[in-house]
Parts: C-alpha cells; sequence; structure tokens
C-alpha cells in the first residue's frame, strides 16, 4: 500500500546498508525519518547495523519506499516497507535496536 504522504517513490533491490538508519534502494540512498539510531562506531550502532542487513539481506527482495522530498546529506528522507508490508523502521523501534525520532 503506498503511502499517501509520499512525494516520490523507490522500488528495487536493496544495494548497500550504510547503517541501522540509512539504506540504498535501487542505487538511492534512503535515511529512515522517523528512527533515532547510535552512531555506527558504538556498539549498539554495530548491532543495530547488524540486524537492519539481516533483515534486507540474503534473500531476493524489493522493497518499497515512500520519501518525504526532504534530504539530509546526500540521503532522502523516507520510509521502506519489506514485501509483505512491514515497515523496516517499525521492526528496528519493536526490537529495541532504534528509537523513535521525534
Amino acid at each position: 500500500m503506498p503511502d499517501l504522504t509520499a512525494l516520490e517513490t523507490v522500488e528495487g533491490p536493496v544495494t548497500h546498508v550504510r547503517d541501522s538508519d540509512t539504506i540504498q534502494v535501487a542505487g538511492t540512498p534512503i535515511r529512515f525519518g522517523s528512527l533515532d539510531s547510535a552512531d555506527r562506531d558504538t556498539k549498539e550502532g554495530q548491532a543495530a547495523t547488524a540486524r537492519m542487513r539481516e533483515l534486507v539481506s540474503g534473500q531476493p527482495l524489493t522493497l518499497s519506499c515512500a520519501l518525504k522530498g526532504r534530504s539530509s546529506h546526500d540521503r532522502k528522507i523516507g520510509s521502506c516497507r519489506l514485501p509483505d508490508g512491514e515497515d523496516l523502521a517499525g521492526i528496528m523501534i519493536r526490537e529495541g535496536y532504534c528509537g523513535r525520532f521525534w
């Protein structure tokens, strides 16, 4: 189901996991706007990045991502869903790897 507030959508395979709150989908860097994550050079950040890799790697996977029109450095701000419709940021928050960014 598309995000009705999205200005743009990207669909495709995950081409890179930068850290727990930034992945590349079809070559587009996407920062999950709703996540507050530990820096990747910390123990907590490394664990969260590893979990994100587990969620998106090792399987043929196409994500649907809704972009909000904002950018952070070279990244688009948005959210991404797995093929089953589950929100990646929601999984990371529910499992305790990241907090919610307000």
